[in-house]
């Protein structure tokens, strides 16, 4: 199992906890993710038998996903692309999480749309391993409600219960 995470400070935990398990940092948003897990298929990194798991926070637009609560993603969509445009990516449920729709957007200020959470690279990861045929797992912790301030963001409480959720996914 490989975990993806956008940033160290969402990786650290993480990486204490279960120091063994291979880590990469893709760095945040949609091309950073893509030309990371690119990169790892291309050197031989990702195989098409491997379980590839994004993991780091979100935000939650309504009250029904609650701060401090862990997620699988298992339908994304770039919400701020034209509907006629937009695609949408769903994969098989992997861990008993509440399964939800997010929205991968590029910046502040995106509906809902019927999603419940939001991030930023999760379609990344969805279309590549529609493309190259490796297992996706995306799994966020919820940090905020989409448009608080950053000070208002739970993010140790998110990233305590991120690392606790992973750390039993091997």
């Amino acid at each position: 199992m490989l975990y993806i995470f956008p940033t160290e400070l969402e990786a650290r935990r993480f990486r204490e906890i279960s120091p063994d398990s291979r880590v990469v940092i893709s760095g945040v948003g949609m091309a950073a993710t893509a030309a990371a897990v690119a990169r790892l298929v291309q050197c031989g990194n990702i195989a098409a038998s491997d379980v590839v798991v994004m993991a780091g926070i979100a935000g939650s637009y309504n009250d029904a996903v609650a701060v401090g609560s862990v997620v699988e993603v298992v339908r994304e969509r770039v919400v701020e692309l034209p509907e006629r445009f937009r695609q949408e990516y769903a994969v098989e449920q992997y861990t008993g999480l509440r399964g939800v729709v997010s929205n991968t957007v590029c910046g502040c200020g995106a509906e809902g749309c019927g999603a419940e959470v939001e991030n930023m690279e999760g379609a990344a990861l969805f279309a590549l391993a529609e493309v190259y045929g490796f297992r996706a797992v995306e799994i966020r912790a919820i940090s905020n409600r989409v448009g608080e301030s950053f000070e208002c963001w739970h993010l140790e409480e998110a990233l305590e219960a991120l690392a606790e959720v992973l750390q039993t996914l091997k």
